[in-house]
C-alpha cells in the first residue's frame, strides 16, 4: 500500500508505507512533511496493527477528518477513505493504482425537506412553501396571504421611514453650511520657491550596468526533488554553504547516494572559495609566496577556476618581478591618469582599449576600487559575465560604504545569480 497526497492546487505525490509508524506534520523531521500553516507541527500518525493501517490524530489544532468526520480516537483506514489534514487530501491506495487516479470525494447528503418559493406577478409578500414528502398534509389556512390591512400598515411604515431620512439629510446639510461659515480661512502661506532642475550625471559617474537578467521568485521546496533542485541552484551561484544546508533536508533514502556525492564535492568547493579569499588577501599585502601556499588548497576546483587562474598569473608576475621593481609604487597621479583615459575610451565606445587601461591601473594599484568597477563594466559589455562578476565582487570589498555605485553592483550580482538558478532549474531532469 501507499499514501497519495494532494494539495489545494492539485499537485500530488506518493509515499510508500514501508515502516510501522509514519508521522505527518509541518515540521521537517516528520516522515510526511506538509508545510502549510493550517497543519500542526505533529498533526497525525499512521500505525500498522495486525495488518491494518490505523490513523491517529495527535491533538492537532485543526483536527483530522476521515470522510468528512473529525476523528477523536484511532480509526482504521481502508482503500477509498479520504483523510483531510488542513488543505491536503490523503488517501490509502494499493501500489498498482496510478498516481493520476482521482482521490475519493465525500458525498454531500441532500436534505429530506427543502424550500421552494412560488413566483407570482404582483408585489405582495408571499410565504415560502415547504415541499413535504408524499402522504403529508399541510394546513392551508396557516399559509394564507396577508390581509389588506397588514399591507396598508407596511406602506405607512415605509413612508414614515422615507420622510424621516429626508429630514435628517436636510438638517445635516444645514449644519455643514453653518460650520463652513464660522471656520476662518487660514492666512496665505509663503510662496514656495521654484526648485532648480536636477543636473544630469557628470562624466565621473560610472555608466549604467548592463546584463540585467530577469528575477525569478523563490518558493519554499516541499519534496526531496525540490530540495535537491534548490541545493543545486545555490551551488550554481557558488553559495556552497547554503547548498550544504539545503542538502541536509533531503532525507529520502532513494537519494542518499547522490546526496553523499554532492556533499563531498560541495565541501571541497567551499574550502576552495575560502582559500581563494585568503590568497587574495596575502597578495594584496605584498606576500606572493604566502598567497601561493594558500592557493594550493583550491587545487582541482571548478567553481573558482577563473579566480584561481587570475591569482596564479598575478602571483607569478609578482614573484618574477625584481625586488627594486616590487618596491617601486606608482604615483597617484599616474593611476588617476590611467583611470581617466580608460573612462574616456569606454564612453567613446572603445571597450577593448578601455579594458587595457583599467588592467594597467590595477597592475599598479590592485586596491583601486573604481578601476575594478569600470573593468567589470567593460567585461559585462563584452559579454564576459564570469570575469565581470569577479571584478564587481572585488569592488564591493574595496569601495567605501557610501559609494553610489554599490546598489547597482549588488543588483547586477543578484540578477545574475537568479538567472543561473533559473537555468539550473530548467535543466534539472524531472524524476
Amino acid at each position: 500500500m501507499k499514501l497519495v497526497i494532494e494539495d489545494d492546487e492539485g499537485r500530488r505525490r506518493e509515499v510508500p508505507l514501508d515502516r510501522d509508524e509514519i508521522t505527518i506534520g509541518r515540521k521537517e523531521d516528520n516522515f510526511v512533511h506538509l508545510p502549510e500553516r493550517n497543519v500542526s507541527r505533529r498533526h497525525a500518525r499512521l500505525l500498522r496493527r495486525n495488518g491494518t493501517v490505523v490513523l491517529e490524530d495527535l491533538q492537532s489544532a485543526n483536527g483530522t477528518q476521515v470522510n468528512g468526520v473529525r476523528i477523536q480516537e484511532a480509526v482504521p483506514l481502508h482503500d477509498g477513505d479520504l483523510v483531510t489534514i488542513g488543505c491536503y487530501g490523503v488517501a490509502l491506495r494499493p501500489d498498482e493504482v496510478p498516481l493520476d487516479m482521482p482521490l475519493p470525494r465525500m458525498a454531500v447528503p441532500e436534505p429530506a425537506i427543502f424550500l421552494k418559493s412560488d413566483v407570482l406577478a404582483d408585489t405582495a409578500p408571499h410565504p415560502v412553501l415547504p415541499v413535504a414528502p408524499a402522504g403529508a398534509e399541510l394546513e392551508i389556512a396557516e399559509l394564507a396571504p396577508a390581509p389588506r390591512r397588514a399591507r396598508r400598515a407596511l406602506g405607512v411604515v415605509g413612508l414614515g421611514l422615507f420622510l424621516g431620512l429626508g429630514a435628517a439629510l436636510l438638517l445635516r446639510a444645514r449644519d455643514g453650511d453653518s460650520s463652513r461659515q464660522k471656520t476662518p480661512s487660514p492666512p496665505p502661506g509663503p510662496v514656495a520657491e521654484a526648485l532648480p532642475p536636477i543636473p544630469p550625471p557628470t562624466a565621473a559617474e560610472p555608466p549604467p550596468l548592463e546584463l540585467s537578467p530577469p528575477t525569478v521568485p523563490a518558493s519554499r521546496p516541499s519534496t526531496p526533488t525540490e530540495w535537491l533542485g534548490a541545493a543545486r541552484s545555490a551551488a550554481e551561484a557558488r553559495d556552497f554553504e547554503r547548498a550544504l544546508r539545503l542538502l541536509g533536508s533531503v532525507r529520502d533514502r532513494s537519494y542518499q547516494a547522490e546526496v553523499q556525492s554532492l556533499r563531498r564535492t560541495w565541501r571541497a568547493e567551499a574550502a576552495a572559495g575560502r582559500a581563494v579569499k585568503s590568497a587574495r588577501r596575502e597578495l594584496d599585502l605584498g606576500r606572493p609566496g604566502g598567497a601561493l601556499r594558500k592557493l594550493d588548497a583550491a587545487r582541482g576546483t571548478r567553481a573558482w577556476a577563473p579566480e584561481v587562474s587570475a591569482l596564479r598569473a598575478e602571483i607569478g608576475a609578482a614573484l618574477k618581478a625584481p625586488r627594486k621593481g616590487r618596491a617601486r609604487t606608482a604615483s597617484p597621479a599616474e593611476i588617476e591618469r590611467l583611470y581617466r583615459e580608460g573612462k574616456t575610451l569606454y564612453d567613446a565606445g572603445s571597450v577593448t582599449d578601455a579594458t587595457a587601461r583599467f588592467e594597467r591601473c590595477l597592475s599598479l594599484d590592485p586596491r583601486h576600487a573604481r578601476c575594478h568597477l569600470m573593468l567589470g563594466t567593460s567585461y559585462a559589455r563584452a559579454g564576459d559575465t564570469t570575469r565581470a562578476e569577479a571584478q564587481y565582487r572585488r569592488f564591493l570589498e574595496l569601495a567605501a560604504a557610501d559609494d553610489p555605485a554599490i546598489p547597482r553592483v549588488k543588483k547586477f550580482l543578484e540578477d545574475s545569480d537568479a538567472e543561473k538558478k533559473a537555468r539550473a532549474s530548467s535543466a534539472m531532469p524531472q524524476r
